[in-house]
């Protein structure tokens, strides 16, 4: 299994309805480059110019300082804002725009020292793997390979991806050390993975679907990150399905 280079991170934020990013999760990612989104999103009848117009000053604020702290830590991070009245769409269009690879689902992280890492047959586990190495790089987190197999007799494919995993974490320069693994039967997998999850500071899954939209609302990862209250980095789909311009989206640096 090869491991890409460089993977991206989309991190969208409700900024002005107070969102932000924990320490932790900064440094976490401060060896990927982050594409940044300060995004409101707007009543129908509101124009995404007007919004512009009337909250654009503080917002270029709010993400100035998260972009400090970034750049404390050695991150690399470009910016964007957006006012929208389709979210779902917005983040979607933005991350084909700027090929991120895995797009944060935020929730609380005092600490990153215990990141998970469920794999399943259909996802791209080269992908999630290529993140789970740069995340290990930034921290002295220990990560767990996490399978939930259907019946005892898919044990052994979830066995066969996790040591090719672990293989391609190695190769890549992650000491054996820093890997455990585990491979659980449920007949409830999204129960039994968001338990699992709420005992760690970080999810880095694969989406089972081709679009962010469909995962902010309903995905596993979606499900699992809310029931757990832990952050989760999903990993996209390749290739990505182009989404329609929602209508107003400016970039700044």
């Amino acid at each position: 299994m090869n491991v890409p280079d460089e993977p991206k991170v989309l991190v969208p934020l409700a900024v002005l309805d107070g969102e932000s990013l924990a320490p932790a999760l900064v440094a976490a990612l401060s060896t990927v480059p982050v594409e940044l989104v300060g995004y409101h999103a707007l009543p129908e009848q509101t124009p995404p110019g007007q919004a512009r117009m009337q909250f654009e000053e503080r917002m270029e604020q709010e993400l100035a300082d998260l972009v400090a702290a970034f750049e404390e830590v050695g991150g690399t991070v470009e910016t964007r804002i957006v006012f929208t009245h389709e979210p779902e769409q917005t983040f979607e269009r933005v991350a084909v725009e700027e090929s991120c690879d895995a797009v944060l689902l935020n929730n609380p992280a005092p600490v990153v020292e215990d990141v998970l890492v469920p794999l399943r047959g259909e996802v791209n586990v080269e992908r999630v793997v290529a993140l789970v190495a740069r995340l290990l790089e930034a921290t002295d987190a220990t990560a767990t390979l996490y399978h939930v197999a259907d019946a005892e007799d898919e044990r052994a494919a979830g066995r066969a991806l996790i040591d090719a995993a672990v293989e391609s974490l190695v190769a890549a320069g992650v000491p054996r050390a820093r890997l455990t693994e585990q491979i659980v039967v449920s007949e409830t997998p999204v129960k039994t993975l968001a338990e699992a999850a709420s005992e760690t500071d970080l999810v880095v899954m694969g989406e089972s679907k081709p679009s962010i939209q469909e995962r902010f609302f309903g995905e596993v990862s979606e499900q699992v990150s809310t029931q757990s209250v832990t952050p989760a980095l999903v990993v996209r789909r390749l290739p990505a399905v182009e989404a329609a311009d929602d209508g107003d989206g400016g970039k700044t640096e």
